[in-house]
């Protein structure tokens, strides 16, 4: 998984230590990655995660839930198509 939050990545790899108010999520997100061959929390720089963070930028705005289930946001299409022409670029 990637994050740009580097707080997170970092609470992350002392979850086991942590008395941080959301070590018990870590730890269930632990248990759950058990179901994987490999899991890891990574840093990446926000331009490289751009669609997320429009995404949690978005959900700070709203005072209620906000949920697309047969349309695409308006405010994401343009970061993610961008992001899609760049994965292409790159391979």
């Amino acid at each position: 998984m990637e994050t740009d939050c580097l707080e997170m990545v970092q609470l992350w790899h002392s979850r086991r230590f942590s008395r941080s108010i959301v070590a018990p999520l870590l730890l269930e997100i632990d248990e759950l990655a058990l179901c994987f061959l490999s899991f890891d929390i990574q840093h990446v720089i926000r331009s490289a995660n751009m669609p997320a963070h429009l995404c949690v930028k978005h959900a700070s705005t709203l005072g209620v839930t906000d949920c697309w289930m047969d349309s695409s946001p308006s405010f994401l299409m343009t970061s993610v198509m961008a992001d899609r022409v760049g994965a292409i670029v790159v391979e």
